[in-house]
């Protein structure tokens, strides 16, 4: 009996490890006693069930160097159609972490649901893998895996930061080019911001894989006229491939905002606390600007699979202090300075 009960019990805790406890047991994420909350932003991974190792290399480099308290996957996050090829790409993909029980949260990006598998399968997927953080808590609106996670304070005492994943969807039905946050989603942003800042702002980030249309914001305008070669027209204006003094970073590719712009930017900016967005989807990317009084932290692409620029092909880390949350650092790790199973500054 003893015996019996013995392997019982070392099932169990082989389940928990490979699956994940249950949402309600998970503990509570939080800053640490230093006051800082670190996140690792892996963008665009887009991958398949044998992801390549250059990249696999590196996320686990980074988990060991940065030992993040959580990880986010910026959408485009695995490639691969049919239940049990996604599976085995999302188990690949995100090995190391459960390894080193490190949580995570993740957003869909517009390649996602591309090859023939439902944002809704992908989702029960994850939630069976490791210490995954993101729910479909509002599966009335658009988009799947809209929510918030908390991070509370030190002490643990009450809630100091949250996090918004948002779903930006794939394509745009009506209007061609890439979708957009809608309606809807916005008006659930207001609702539950109400709710949090009932007793007092509580600052937050958004994460989400399409860039708001105010990224062209951050760009300097061209004197040449629109398809000049070297320029883009976007918003009955026309701009040069190079950031303004609101930003700084780099811009290895025009920015590809949707073709509409919902008012996500004014409407984040009014909801009180929300210091910046975060966001994927230009691999060649890596920048932050301020607009409408809201950080647009571009991060860059991880894959190898897909196009990328081996200037800044990496991650981005995020710290997060709780003295002063809207201060917050950050830093890009490229792939490149990786050698030899080290990092080199």
């Amino acid at each position: 009996m003893r015996r019996t009960l013995a392997l019982l019990l070392s099932l169990i805790i082989a389940l928990a490890v490979f699956s994940g406890c249950a949402k309600g047991e998970r503990p509570d994420l939080k800053f640490n006693s230093n006051g800082e909350f670190k996140i690792l932003v892996l963008a665009d991974c887009q991958d398949g069930e044998k992801p390549d190792g250059r990249m696999m290399d590196f996320i686990t480099a980074m988990l060991d160097l940065n030992e993040p308290d959580l990880v986010v996957l910026l959408g485009d996050n695995v490639i691969e159609g049919g239940k049990s090829k996604f599976r085995r790409g999302a188990e690949a993909l995100l090995a190391p972490l459960v390894e080193r029980g490190v949580p995570y949260a993740y957003v869909y990006g517009n390649h996602d649901d591309e090859y023939g598998m439902t944002k809704e399968v992908m989702t029960e997927v994850y939630e069976s893998i490791g210490d995954c953080r993101t729910v479909d808590a509002a599966p009335d609106i658009a988009g799947v895996g809209n929510c918030t996670i908390e991070v509370k304070s030190s002490d643990g005492s009450r809630t100091a930061f949250i996090l918004w994943m948002i779903d930006s969807g794939n394509y745009d039905s009506v209007y061609g080019g890439y979708d957009h946050v809608h309606e809807d989603q916005l008006e659930w942003m207001k609702k539950t911001a109400a709710e949090y800042n009932a007793d007092g702002v509580i600052p937050s980030m958004v994460f989400q894989h399409i860039i708001p249309p105010e990224g062209f914001d951050l760009l300097v305008e061209s004197t040449l006229p629109a398809g000049t070669d070297g320029t883009k027209a976007y918003g009955g204006k026309n701009y040069a491939l190079r950031l303004n003094d609101k930003a700084e970073g780099y811009l290895g590719e025009f920015p590809c905002p949707p073709t509409v712009n919902s008012g996500e930017t004014e409407v984040l900016a009014s909801l009180g606390g929300v210091i910046g967005v975060a966001v994927g989807h230009d691999h060649a990317n890596a920048f932050i600007g301020k607009t409408g009084g809201i950080d647009i932290i571009q991060c860059p692409g991880a894959s190898f699979a897909s196009y990328g620029d081996d200037m800044i092909r990496g991650c981005r880390l995020i710290t997060l202090h709780e003295a002063s949350p809207e201060e917050y650092t950050t830093k890009i790790f490229t792939i490149a300075a990786f050698e030899d199973g080290a990092y080199k500054e």
